[in-house]
């Protein structure tokens, strides 16, 4: 087994960076001594940046209660490493990191109870506000999802027992003493879905550039629709309905949908609309993925492009099956910058296995960039089958330059690879965990595009 070769002692302000503008990379390494502690938690938060949190204790659990206060020390860093920020927080509860455009968000929560503190990227704290869910009705199990806005406001997307959407809000810059409270949505009066059978519910889609965009869906038939389209509705900074839109039938002639659900994303660099659904055309089974924008003389969106993939030896793999029992998830888009990535992934059994799919990345004109079986995403890597990749599983990592940092841990032990990133311009991020109890250190990878 080859010694790594990596260890370093950081002795001053918490972290150190190895740059050479020759290969264009820069190395940051935190251990034990630098993090104050061990490394317990890993927040991707997306296109703002990422946070490490160490604590003294190694593999803690969050305490519950006053009397089982954590010291936590975290790292925050932006994607292309430029925004830093090293400070101390307290909690209680469970601990969780988020961010917007302009705030990192620390969620503090024991059970219905909130503690919310907004903090600027310098790690400097802005405001902060506590309040219990529970005063209003909800517990943790209602909330199916939290927002944080540019502006400061926490939204949680609630749920009912007959799917109906609900709004809560609070804002937490408000100097003045105020709660959460429940939104009443203007939903939109027209309803061009009124001839298709099936009429979903309205769901909370996305929050960009201060709207809040809602979508339900509309099909011929709930679990076999051979046509569909998306009602759409934008709301202003207070849920005033500003905008209502429709997405057309997005399938082509001859196609038809396999399951009963189409994944939606909003792409805010590209502020257009991606649609990915699983088809079967000719007697051979794909998936289409298609872009669409506003059209500035009418309501009904302006299709961009569109584009439509086989399965790549499905027979091998099976990623789609047909048995008449299965019912197979839509398409995972993800969206970096102005470059699009859709994944059809493959079941799993349990969340530990990582997941195969057939991968297509698009630029911003919908030009196929790749397409191929592989292991993961570009946020994931099995880094024990990185190493061994008999079937090529892991060919977008292999022509990248972090591959050539990667390859070296294959005969190390103790290894893991928290995040893997490849930003639409190119740079590429690496963030790996040695949790050797004598080395316990996270490096940071960073290539600039070639």
């Amino acid at each position: 087994m080859r010694k790594a070769k990596i260890h370093l002692s950081l002795l001053f302000i918490g972290f150190l960076v190895v740059s050479s503008n020759l290969f264009g990379q820069s190395k940051i390494i935190l251990d034990k001594q630098s993090g104050g502690g061990y490394c317990n938690k890993y927040f991707d938060l997306g296109d703002h940046g990422f946070a490490l949190v160490f604590n003294k204790n190694k593999d803690l659990e969050e305490g519950y209660g006053a009397s089982a206060t954590l010291q936590n020390n975290v790292f925050y860093y932006s994607k292309d490493l430029v925004k830093r920020a090293n400070f101390k927080i307290s909690t209680n509860g469970q601990f969780s990191l988020y961010a917007s455009k302009n705030y990192l968000f620390v969620v503090d929560r024991l059970s219905t109870k909130y503690w919310v503190r907004v903090l600027n990227f310098n790690g400097q704290e802005l405001a902060s506000k506590k309040f219990d869910i529970g005063a209003i009705g909800l517990n943790y199990d209602l909330v199916s999802k939290i927002h944080f806005t540019a502006l400061g406001k926490m939204i949680f997307e609630v749920y009912d027992g007959l799917e109906d959407l609900h709004i809560y809000q609070i804002s937490l810059l408000e100097t003045q003493e105020s709660g959460l409270k429940e939104i009443d949505i203007p939903f939109p009066s027209s309803n061009p879905l009124e001839n298709l059978k099936y009429q979903g519910k309205w769901k909370l889609t996305a929050e960009n550039m201060g709207y809040y965009i809602l979508a339900r869906k509309g099909a011929n038939s709930e679990y076999d629709p051979n046509a569909i389209a998306y009602q759409i509705a934008f709301y202003d900074e207070e849920f005033g309905l500003f905008r209502e839109l429709l997405l057309d039938n997005i399938l082509t002639e001859n196609a038809q949908m396999i399951g009963k659900d189409a994944s939606f994303s909003l792409n805010p660099t590209l502020q257009s609309f991606i649609v990915t659904c699983n088809i079967i055309k000719n007697g051979k089974v794909g998936f289409m993925v298609a872009n669409y924008g506003m059209n500035a003389n009418s309501n009904v969106m302006k299709l961009f492009w569109q584009k439509e993939f086989e399965l790549i030896n499905n027979v091998k793999y099976r990623i789609v099956e047909l048995d008449g029992i299965s019912v197979p998830a839509p398409p995972v888009i993800m969206n970096k910058g102005d470059q699009v990535i859709v994944c059809l992934n493959k079941g799993r059994s349990n969340v530990q296995e990582e997941s195969i799919n057939q991968m297509v990345v698009f630029d911003g004109q919908g030009n196929n960039t790749f397409n191929a079986i592989q292991m993961g995403n570009y946020e994931q890597l099995n880094l024990d089958g990185f190493c061994v990749d008999n079937d090529n599983l892991y060919s977008r990592i292999k022509k990248l330059q972090i591959a050539t940092v990667l390859k070296p841990y294959c005969e190390l032990q103790n290894i893991e690879v928290l995040d893997i990133d490849l930003d639409a311009m190119g740079n590429e991020l690496a963030i790996v965990r040695n949790y050797d109890i004598s080395k316990n250190q996270i490096i940071i990878y960073r290539f600039t595009k070639r």
